[in-house]
């Protein structure tokens, strides 16, 4: 069976709940809109989807509704739990962490990933909050704080720079730099995690390869003697039921697994552990190796 939880999960529950403020609800581009609807439609063809495995029973294990996409790269296999769901954008909450440390590192907020970012002196719920971070430690503990601050020193026009460049869901970051990724307007898909996600991975996106590395490095959570699991959660509360996220990929010898699940948090505490439970489980039914 699993592990015990590493501190990244033992904190989720009380890290993003934090934000549970009023819901915000703009629309997306129409455009971009258009361009999900064609992506749902052409996915199925673009490559082979995988009839043999299904993720019914381990989402109802757990008590919750969700999808998961997982596409194995190279061979591009890919395994779609409720494609419907998997096409409907949401807030990112903090998978956000994973870009935004990118366009930290592009626009020179900080130096690298251990430089550390004052605390604001500020005492929060969370007390692993109440300190100075690096990219490396509060990705960990997910410090919404240290991320808004980096957002704040990139500031409004180089983040919307960034976020398009980037093609990151809707595009949308409105005009408060420091919530949009909590609260909206920014919204993505599961299949759109995917793609952002895939670009990273292979050190595409429009950016500094050394910095796509350097973030690739601080994702990782857990590893064995041939596999390395590098994944972000994320707890979306604008939305009611809110939203939880695991997104990330699994390298397993010489093959690379995307994966992006996103559920509904029924049951807080529960379901905080319940998103890196099902994708762990999903990901093991896939490969076919007991790797926790």
């Amino acid at each position: 069976m699993f592990r015990r939880h590493t501190l990244r999960s033992r904190i989720e529950y009380w890290s993003e709940c934090q934000f549970a403020l009023l819901p915000l609800h703009v629309s997306g581009r129409f455009l971009g809109r258009f361009w999900l609807l064609i992506l749902l439609v052409m996915l199925p063809s673009a490559m082979a989807q995988a009839s043999d495995v299904k993720f019914d029973d381990i989402f109802s294990a757990q008590a919750t509704a969700g999808t998961l996409v997982v596409e194995r790269l190279g061979q591009q296999k890919l395994w779609v739990h409720d494609k419907a769901r998997a096409a409907d954008p949401k807030t990112p909450a903090s998978t956000f962490k994973v870009p935004n440390s990118l366009f930290a590192l592009e626009a020179g907020a900080v130096a690298d990933v251990d430089e550390s970012v004052p605390w604001d002196g500020t005492q929060r719920r969370i007390k692993q909050w109440n300190r100075p971070h690096s990219l490396r430690s509060a990705i960990v503990v997910s410090s919404v704080p240290t991320y808004q601050e980096l957002a704040r020193r990139i500031g409004i026009d180089q983040m919307a720079s960034f976020v398009r460049k980037a093609k990151y869901g809707n595009q949308e970051i409105g005009e408060v730099v420091d919530k949009f990724w909590l609260l909206g307007p920014l919204q993505i898909s599961a299949f759109e995690q995917v793609d952002f996600l895939k670009r990273l991975h292979a050190r595409s996106l429009p950016f500094s390869q050394r910095h796509q590395e350097a973030v690739i490095e601080i994702l990782e959570v857990d590893r064995g003697d041939n596999w390395v699991l590098r994944a972000k959660t994320g707890w979306a509360v604008d939305t009611k039921p809110s939203i939880g996220w695991y997104v990330g990929w699994l390298e397993l010898e010489a093959e690379t697994y995307v994966f992006v699940l996103n559920i509904d948090m029924l049951d807080s505490k529960k379901h905080s552990l319940s998103r890196s439970v099902i994708a762990k489980q999903a990901l093991q039914r896939i490969t076919g190796e007991q790797l926790w």
